[in-house]
């Protein structure tokens, strides 16, 4: 069932009739959109512009906004906007750079109300992906894969949960849906610094023998296409930086050390060690995936988003009664874009491991 519209990249570009017959629109503006159920239980909110700084169309204000990371002071995005392309990390600690006050402004106001969706009392449950916009930024020595910044079919997928959670929301819970084509389980969440390792245990715990078997039609499929991608990226690198070793890497390009690190500890979760991060070693760990199941649920293994939490002040959100709770999901981006029903319906699984006592 496709609820969205998304483009052959993933990226979001609107709603479809069948979802606006149980969705009421809140926000339309170039930058994200916000729907409410019916019955204000379930909460859709999804991003259409860049979350790169300098990939923006300002002339129809759609601004290149990471709502994902908290609002800089003027000072911050001034700093940013002139460090502007070389000064971009993936994970950089702000939502945005600016060149000018007015433009600080206006990106400083759509943050202001994207989060006002966001933050409440009322017992809801908001399904958001803060990275599903566009990408339309040029590649370059900083960024050479662009399109791969993009949360693929995130966007579908957080509207297929909204639309099939019929369960009354006890709390104000936020639950991000983001893409990864890093190797790792289908569904990898993180407890943003507010949930216990043992509530995600305990709630997680009857997920991986229910959907297992479903996980491995995908499985060959999923592996082939990460194998591809990743040699063409490793191959890419180490013909710019002279290595693939990500301790040797931070010195000329911390993105690059990053995501190598990522395929590392990917590949580690699957049985195969890289113990000298060569080219070589790297290919014949990636030959041996075929045949391996691809588990369905990992926990704060890939990604815990504790720094973006504490970045956005969830716990001081939570302590004074504006959320009740959050949720990361990084949803295997291949997974996503072949099957987002099955997707949506573990994450559904998830949310009520969690949340529903």
């Amino acid at each position: 069932m496709k609820l969205v519209y998304e483009d052959e990249h993933g990226a979001y570009l609107g709603v479809r009739a069948e979802f606006s017959e149980k969705f009421l629109p809140r926000e339309a503006n170039p930058n994200f959109e916000v729907y409410d159920s019916l019955d204000n239980n379930n909460r859709f909110i999804a991003v259409k512009s860049s979350r790169l700084p300098d990939d923006e169309d300002t002339a129809n204000c759609l601004y290149g906004i990471d709502f994902n990371r908290p609002k800089p002071d003027f000072e911050k995005a001034l700093h940013y906007g002139t460090t502007l392309p070389e000064g971009y990390e993936w994970l950089n600690g702000v939502a945005f750079a600016a060149k000018t006050e007015q433009e600080y402004i206006r990106k400083s106001s759509i943050w202001d109300v994207f989060y006002s969706y966001i933050w409440g009392t009322t017992p809801q449950a908001i399904w958001v992906a803060p990275h599903s916009g566009g990408v339309n930024r040029e590649p370059d020595n900083v960024l050479r894969f662009p399109k791969l910044m993009i949360d693929s079919f995130t966007a579908g997928v957080a509207a297929l949960c909204a639309l099939k959670n019929t369960s009354k929301p006890l709390i104000r819970m936020m639950i991000a849906i983001h893409g990864t084509g890093h190797l790792g389980a289908v569904l990898n969440l993180g407890d943003f610094g507010v949930l216990s390792e043992n509530k995600m245990r305990e709630g997680t715990r009857k997920i991986e023998s229910k959907y297992s078997k479903r996980a491995q039609i995908l499985s060959e499929g999923f592996k082939k296409d990460f194998s591809e991608k990743t040699l063409k990226i490793l191959e890419d690198i180490f013909n710019k930086r002279g290595t693939l070793n990500p301790k040797e890497l931070v010195n000329s390009s911390y993105d690059d050390s990053v995501t190598v690190n990522y395929y590392l500890k990917g590949l580690k979760l699957y049985g195969q060690e890289v113990k000298e991060p060569t080219f070589i070693e790297f290919k014949q760990a990636l030959q041996k995936l075929s045949g391996t199941s691809v588990p369905i649920i990992s926990n704060n293994y890939l990604y815990t988003g504790r720094d973006v939490g504490r970045l956005l002040g969830l716990s001081e959100k939570i302590s004074q009664g504006q959320l009740g709770s959050a949720l990361v999901i990084e949803c295997a981006r291949f997974y996503a874009a072949h099957d987002p029903e099955f997707v949506s319906e573990v994450i559904l699984n998830v949310k009520d491991g969690l949340f529903s006592h």
